[in-house]
C-alpha cells in the first residue's frame, strides 16, 4: 500500500469514529512515518502498519476514545512505553488498528509516604517516578535496570519481576488499586481505590489506595494483567511503594556451577535477610556494567560462570542495629554452607554496582548491549529446576549453531521464593535473529513439555501454550472473559489466545 492510499484508508476511518473530536485534532495521527515506527519491533511480529496514532490528552479521554471506536472495526493497540519495544504485543496483528499512545500521560498523580504508595500515569518512567519517591525517603519496585522509556505502568500490567523479592507475595505485585476501560468503554476502579467516593474524597478520609481488594467478588486487575493490553486499557496504578534503607551493603557470590548456589538462593529468602537478590551468568552481569561488546568479553573474561547478587539493608530509626543483625546472619548462613559473600567481583566492586545497576535506568538496555538485538525465552519454574533447563537451553542452541557465549542468563527469584522467573536472553545481531524463530520455537516447545511455565507468552509462545490440551478449559473461559469485557474484540486482537 502506497503512503497516500494509507493516508486516505486512515482518514476515512477516522472519520468514520469521530476521533479527531473526542481526542483533538492535533492528538489523531496519520504520518506515514510515524506509523511506520509503530508497525515493527524487535521481535518475532509480522510488521504491519497502523492506520492512526492517537494521544489521549487526559485519561479521562481514554474513555471517551474508546465508545466512539469500538463500532467502528478500528482495533487499539494501547502503548505506554517508548521506544525501542522487544516482545511483538505493541505491533499489530490485524488490518485497521490503531495505537493508542498513552506515553504523554506522564504526571505522577500521589504520593504518600505515610502509607508508601504511588498513584502513576501510563507515561511514568521508572527513571522518573524513583527520583520523586527518592525526594519522600521511598523506592519503587523496580526491574532490573530497565531502560529509561519503560513504563512503570507497563511493566506492573505485564507481571515484571522486580529485584527485591522479598516483597512478592503474588504475581501481580507492587500492585494495590488501578482504573482499568475496558473494550466495551466501562471503566471501573479495582481494590482500594472502587470507593466509596471519588479518588480526593477517599484521600480526604485518610483513605491511600492501597489495598488490592476491592468490593466484587472478582478482580478485573488480575484479569488484565498479563494480559498484553487485550483486555483493558490502564489509566493509573497505585503502587506499594518501601522505605530506602538508611544503611545498606552489596554482595556478590560466585560459583562456576549454578547448583552451587541455589541452597544459598533459598537459605537467604527463607531467614528474610535480603533486599536485591537475583542470579547472573557472567554475559549478563557484565552486561549490566559495560555498554559494548569489547568492554563486555573483557569484564566476563575476570568473571566466574554465575554470580548470586544480594543486598542488606537497614531501615528506620533503629536502621543501624537492623543490618547489623541481618549483615551477621547473613555471613553466618554463607559460613555455613560453604560459599563467601565478596564487595567486590571481577575488579567490580559493590560500590560501582549500586552506583550504575541497583535503583537505576539506563540506555542502551542492557540486554542488547553485546550484540545489539535480542530475543528472550522467559518463563517460571523452581529454582532447584534452573540447572537442568539451562543446561537444555545450552545443548539445544549449540546443536542449532548459535553462539552460546551469547546467551545471557537472569534469574529471579518471585512469591517469596515459591517459584522464579528464568530469562534466556539470545544476542545477536538482527539479521541473524531473523532467521532464528524456528530454533527458538524449538527451544520453548522442549522447555514447556518439561515443565516449563510461561506466564508471559509473547509472540510464538502463545501458539506453544493454547494450543496444548491442558489449556484448553483456560482457553474456553478466556475467551468468556474476553466477550464481557470487549465484546467487539477491539483491543490488541491476535495476542493470547484471542
Amino acid at each position: 500500500m502506497g503512503c497516500d492510499d494509507m493516508e486516505e484508508k486512515a482518514t476515512a476511518l477516522l472519520d468514520k469514529t469521530v476521533l479527531e473530536d473526542v481526542a483533538g485534532k492535533e492528538n489523531v495521527v496519520t504520518d506515514p512515518d510515524l506509523l511506520e515506527e509503530y508497525s515493527r519491533d524487535s521481535s518475532f511480529a509480522a510488521p504491519r502498519v497502523p492506520v492512526s496514532v492517537i494521544r489521549p490528552g487526559s485519561t479521562g479521554d481514554i474513555e471517551k476514545i474508546m465508545k466512539a471506536i469500538r463500532k467502528s472495526g478500528v482495533k487499539v493497540i494501547p502503548v505506554s512505553s517508548g521506544p525501542p519495544h522487544f516482545r511483538g504485543d505493541t505491533v499489530p496483528s490485524v488490518d485497521n488498528a490503531a495505537i493508542l499512545d498513552l506515553s504523554g500521560l506522564d504526571e505522577i498523580e500521589w504520593i504518600n509516604r505515610r502509607n508508601r504508595v504511588a498513584c502513576v500515569y501510563p507515561g511514568v518512567t521508572y527513571a522518573q517516578l524513583e527520583a520523586e519517591l527518592e525526594r519522600e525517603g521511598l523506592r519503587c519496585m523496580m526491574p532490573l535496570l530497565p531502560r529509561t522509556t519503560k513504563s512503570v505502568v507497563a511493566a506492573c500490567m505485564e507481571r515484571e519481576p522486580f529485584t527485591v523479592p522479598k516483597y512478592s507475595w503474588d504475581l501481580g505485585d507492587p500492585v494495590a488499586s488501578s482504573e482499568l476501560t475496558f473494550g466495551n468503554g466501562d471503566t471501573l476502579r479495582t481494590g482500594g481505590g472502587a470507593g466509596p467516593g471519588t479518588l480526593e474524597q477517599q484521600r480526604a478520609a485518610l483513605g491511600a489506595h492501597k489495598l488490592p481488594f476491592g468490593p466484587l467478588l472478582i478482580d478485573p486487575r488480575k484479569i488484565s494483567q498479563g494480559s498484553q493490553g487485550s483486555i483493558s486499557i490502564c489509566s493509573w496504578l497505585a503502587i506499594r511503594c518501601e522505605l530506602l534503607p538508611e544503611k545498606e551493603a552489596l554482595y556478590f557470590t560466585g560459583a562456576e556451577k549454578l547448583e552451587d548456589l541455589v541452597e544459598l538462593l533459598y537459605r537467604e529468602l527463607y531467614l528474610k535477610l535480603v533486599d536485591e537478590q537475583y542470579i547472573l551468568n557472567s554475559l549478563a552481569f557484565a552486561s549490566l556494567l559495560e555498554t559494548d561488546a569489547k568492554a563486555i568479553d573483557q569484564l566476563r573474561s575476570k568473571l566466574p560462570n554465575w554470580i548470586l547478587v544480594t543486598s542488606v539493608g537497614g531501615y528506620g530509626k533503629m536502621a543501624g542495629e537492623q543490618f547489623d543483625w541481618k549483615d551477621a546472619d547473613l555471613k553466618d548462613e554463607a559460613g555455613r554452607l560453604g560459599v563467601k559473600l565478596e564487595t567486590g567481583i571481577g575488579g567490580i566492586t559493590a560500590d560501582d554496582y549500586m552506583e550504575k545497576v541497583v535503583r537505576k535506568s539506563a540506555d542502551p538496555w542492557w540486554k542488547i548491549r553485546y550484540r545489539g538485538d535480542v530475543r528472550e525465552l522467559m518463563f517460571m519454574t523452581s529454582a532447584t529446576k534452573t540447572p537442568e533447563f539451562t543446561d537444555k537451553v545450552m545443548s539445544m542452541a549449540l546443536k542449532q549453531k548459535f553462539d552460546t557465549q551469547a546467551i545471557g542468563v537472569y534469574i529471579q527469584m518471585l512469591q517469596q521464593g515459591k517459584s522464579c522467573q528464568v530469562s534466556f536472553d539470545f544476542q545477536a545481531d538482527a539479521d541473524t535473529l531473523s532467521g532464528f524463530q524456528k530454533t527458538y520455537t524449538n527451544i520453548a516447545a522442549a522447555l514447556f513439555s518439561e515443565g516449563a511455565f510461561y506466564s508471559r507468552p509473547y509472540g510464538p509462545l502463545a501458539d506453544i501454550v493454547y494450543s496444548h490440551g491442558d489449556y484448553q478449559s483456560f482457553v474456553k473461559y478466556a475467551r468468556g472473559l474476553k466477550e464481557i469485557f470487549d465484546p467487539e474484540g477491539v483491543l490488541n486482537p491476535g495476542k493470547l489466545c484471542f
